[in-house]
């Protein structure tokens, strides 16, 4: 993905020594390559242009640590794809947690909330338990076994 180039050790050495012009240099070099590859992964434009951030965020964070890097392309590159796939790794969480959010918002309620929901259903009980034999079959197959409008018709008619 990255070369090597004539003035990149150079580079590489002032950037180590805190050179602003230095960083910027290898950003303008790297910054297309790295968001190319890091938007091949992701295939979001945004995604990978904040995740290309991210990424010489780190490389300006931490840039004492390249002193002893021999390859700063292939070093480049390693950083993309970990940050790139932290970054999904952290989605895959979110849409998890996003899952899990209606369960846990139930064991969350308050007592007064408890109470309202149980007055509710008990008030759903004895409306159902007025209704039409056919009416209450098609209503407890939908609520409280799960099945969809279709599903019912097409095996309880």
């Amino acid at each position: 993905m990255l070369t090597k180039s004539i003035g990149e050790e150079l580079l590489v050495k002032e950037l180590t020594q805190g050179s602003q012009k230095a960083f910027q240099s290898i950003f303008t070099r790297y910054y297309p390559k790295v968001r190319g590859f890091v938007y091949g992964i992701v295939k979001s434009m945004q995604d990978a242009e904040d995740i290309t951030q991210e990424i010489f965020s780190k490389v300006w964070v931490n840039r004492g640590m390249f002193a002893d890097v021999k390859d700063f392309g292939a070093y480049l590159f390693i950083l993309s794809r970990n940050t790139t796939f932290n970054f999904l790794e952290s989605q895959q969480i979110r849409i998890e947690r996003l899952s899990e959010k209606p369960f846990k918002e139930e064991t969350d309620d308050s007592p007064d909330e408890d109470l309202i929901a149980k007055d509710l259903q008990l008030l759903i009980d004895m409306v159902v338990e007025t209704m039409p034999p056919q009416r209450k079959l098609i209503y407890q197959l939908s609520r409280e076994v799960g099945l969809s409008n279709p599903e019912i018709a097409e095996n309880y008619n």
